[in-house]
């Protein structure tokens, strides 16, 4: 009897405890009329976790848009929106299963989620102690790769071009390397 009374009383604490969302230490305010802002709906506590790919040329504009409900449901919409003429814009809602919402909760729940929220841009800026950036040859169609993690009306938001491109020059650890693997977490691809 005791152990059932037990596990009556923990189980509503273990889903309670896996359902909370961490308190991200965010430092930018939101613009309150910033058009993204609205879109994404964000009640109290709840996370956005953004990823925005322009695919080089300004062709096509990838957004990945990964939100943590309070209610511990998970909300992946895709969107692509095309620049060239005939192509339309499309949006999609993203089935996430069962397992993956598991895999996606483990995710910013980690301490290396944790610690990449602190980045700001200033942190994926060229200097002589953050020797990040080398691919240089590509400038003119360079494909610009943004995240932008929101919580409680902040937000911090980092842009690096050809991630992986630079890969090749930093070290290990650095933030450029943590850049591409929050991508490799979230399964967004990219493109150099």
């Amino acid at each position: 009897m005791k152990t059932l009374k037990l596990s009556l009383f923990l189980f509503p604490v273990l889903l309670f405890a896996q359902n909370s969302l961490p308190d991200l230490p965010l430092k930018d305010q939101i613009d309150q009329n910033n058009e993204v802002q609205k879109l994404l709906k964000l009640k109290n506590n709840e996370i956005a976790v953004s990823f925005y790919t322009n695919g080089g040329l300004g062709y096509q504009f990838t957004i990945d848009h990964f939100i943590y409900k309070e209610n511990g449901d998970i909300v992946h919409d895709k969107e692509k929106i095309y620049f060239k003429r005939g192509k339309k814009h499309q949006r999609d809602k993203v089935k996430v299963g069962e397992s993956e919402k598991t895999d996606l909760k483990d995710i910013i729940q980690s301490e290396f989620f944790k610690d990449f929220s602190t980045y700001t841009q200033a942190d994926f800026q060229y200097s002589e102690k953050n020797h990040q950036i080398c691919a240089t040859g590509y400038v003119d169609d360079a494909p610009e790769n943004f995240v932008m993690i929101t919580q409680n009306g902040k937000q911090n938001t980092i842009m690096v071009y050809l991630p992986k491109a630079n890969a090749t020059c930093s070290a290990e650890g650095s933030p450029l390397m943590k850049f591409i693997q929050l991508h490799q977490l979230f399964g967004i691809e990219l493109e150099r």
